[in-house]
């Protein structure tokens, strides 16, 4: 039985323990290493090890010395935090991964963007940033309204949408003071490294695929809605209602920036914006896309099990003659959150029980309990997602309309 060592899972329940199923249902072994105990319920995994994943020297010598007794076949993670970790791993283990030495290139937000530059028109124009001062330059150059993050974040973490220059310096106080490692460890990775970049206008997409032998397979387009504000998803359609020609396009530029990039032998998550001048690309990363899409919106829309292919390439298996055709199944999927809209203590949501009652909800995953605080963004990025529902339906409007059902007779309650 061949052993996969899972670096760390995803927080959304339902979602974190997929890959582990079907790991398990394929016949492999399943290792997880993680930073704290997720608390799984049952025997999910064969064996769990608590460590900080954040010391990666520590990491890869406890997974060398692992490797000693039992060989590990494949490493992977669900998030961003870890990837460059897994390249590292994967070297020293002799497995199929990304190169350490362009690994940041799907970390680092700015070095993605110089090397996609190299692709005319994929990318809107950026700017470096490390102080009041960059920032202040930066939007001087590139005009506004533009978008501030952090370098290494992910998740929607931290971005900033710029369109005056009368608070400039209030927004960035704000943006070191919700990005600092001491509220979140992801950002002890890139510390107050930011990227200022000109505002995609248009409808938001995600691209999710494998990177094979430098090889680019897509396993379908998702379409996505944001809040206006800070950029947070909250709701996700699979496969995408675009036009042909529209989708066409889409995977042409989506392989042209992962080419561009030069990363091999992982999951890749892409998220772009259609502009008027065309498709453009947000930002990439590494591996398999959250917001149940990788573990549920594709699998349910398609009979096909991604995550599958995922473990494939992770091995080393050929996954070019049994790549399925994922994006023309009998099914819509969609990914939908509720979220609240005010600070404070979390009571309920009045209505949830019925929600479970209306034809096409699959799963419904409340995420707050009586008494949970909730922090609106900035001070908080995730905080305000109240409650995941997986739907189904013959359309996306179709969906809508169950989703309208749902929104007129439940309502959060935050004290």
């Amino acid at each position: 039985m061949e052993t996969l060592l899972f670096i760390n899972i995803r927080s959304h329940k339902v979602e974190r323990v997929q890959p582990i199923i079907e790991a398990k249902n394929l016949g492999y072994r399943v290792v997880l290493m993680a930073d704290k105990n997720p608390k799984l319920i049952g025997k999910l995994v064969d064996e769990l090890i608590i460590i900080d994943s954040y010391d990666i020297q520590k990491t890869i010598n406890t997974v060398i010395e692992y490797n000693k007794n039992i060989k590990i076949s494949g490493v992977f993670t669900w998030s961003d935090k870890d990837v460059e970790l897994v390249s590292f791993l994967n070297k020293e283990l002799g497995l199929p991964g990304i190169n350490p030495e362009i690994v940041q290139n799907v970390r680092n937000k700015y070095f993605m963007r110089q090397a996609m530059s190299s692709v005319k028109g994929l990318c809107p124009n950026f700017q470096e940033v490390k102080s009041l001062n960059d920032l202040k330059e930066a939007v001087a150059n590139i005009g506004m309204p533009g978008i501030l993050k952090p370098v290494g974040a992910s998740g929607s973490k931290g971005i900033f949408k710029i369109e005056s220059k009368a608070h400039l310096e209030d927004t960035f106080n704000l943006l070191l003071d919700s990005t600092s490692p001491n509220k979140d460890k992801v950002y002890s990775y890139y510390p107050n490294l930011y990227i200022y970049e000109e505002y995609i206008e248009g409808e938001e997409f995600s691209v999710e695929g494998v990177v094979q032998n430098k090889e680019v397979f897509i396993a379908g387009i998702t379409d996505k809605r944001v809040t206006p504000k800070f950029s947070l998803e909250y709701i996700a359609f699979f496969p995408s209602d675009k036009p042909e020609k529209v989708k066409d396009e889409i995977k042409k530029k989506t392989k042209l920036a992962i080419q561009s990039l030069k990363i091999d032998h992982c999951a890749f998550h892409l998220e772009g914006r259609l502009t008027e001048s065309g498709f453009k690309v947000i930002e990439i990363a590494a591996r398999p896309a959250g917001g149940f899409i990788t573990s549920h919106l594709i699998r349910l829309s398609s009979g096909h099990s991604f995550i599958e292919k995922i473990i494939d390439v992770a091995i080393g298996n050929n996954v070019k003659d049994s790549w399925p055709d994922y994006e023309n199944g009998n099914k819509k999927l969609c990914f939908y959150s509720i979220r609240a809209h005010q600070s404070g203590l979390f009571k309920k949501i009045a209505g949830l029980d019925f929600i479970m009652e209306i034809p096409g909800v699959i799963a419904v995953i409340p995420l707050k309990e009586e008494g949970d605080e909730v922090i609106m963004p900035p001070q908080h990025f995730s905080s305000c997602f109240i409650a995941n529902i997986i739907l189904e339906g013959e359309s996306t409007e179709d969906i809508e309309n169950t989703i309208d059902e749902i929104e007129s007779f439940i309502k959060v309650e935050i004290q």
